[in-house]
């Protein structure tokens, strides 16, 4: 193998072994170890991880919520659940898909952007931890008008 060649590839071979080497082994840096060994390991694979260690995963990074925000669930259209009196057809007993209890005259509901409608209370919690409709996944997308 021509010297290029073999410079190469034990440089490569260096920075492998440097880059696989974490945080912990490196000696003298056992204090703060929490705080930098997320940073110094970059084959860090959650499917070979205890739940343990997933926890302190989370802690380190941080979460991010995935849900919308009162002011924005607050923008979202409602109204009040009407049945009709003199309606012909038979109530099929619509249902609110989160609680999964049937409507009452007067409940307050919510509509989405995609139409679907839910109790107001339901579809705000429901919201506030994740932004697609339970029905059809549809990210809820709110416009808000600019002044």
């Amino acid at each position: 193998m021509p010297a290029v060649d073999q410079a190469t590839a034990a440089h490569v071979h260096e920075e492998e072994n440097l880059s696989s080497t974490s945080f912990l082994e490196c000696p003298g840096n056992q204090q703060n170890t929490r705080e930098y060994e997320v940073v110094w390991q970059d084959s860090i694979d959650p499917d070979n991880m205890t739940y343990e260690e997933l926890l302190e995963l989370g802690e380190a990074v941080g979460t991010q919520s995935k849900g919308l925000s009162e002011d924005l669930i607050a923008l979202l259209p409602t109204s009040k659940f009407k049945r009709g009196l003199f309606s012909k057809k038979k109530f099929k007993g619509e249902r609110c898909v989160v609680c999964q209890m049937e409507y009452k005259r007067g409940d307050r509901q919510m509509t989405l952007p995609c139409k679907h409608v839910y109790h107001t209370d339901c579809g705000s919690r429901w919201l506030s931890i994740n932004k697609a409709c339970p029905i059809c996944f549809k990210e809820v997308d709110i416009n808000v008008p600019k002044h």
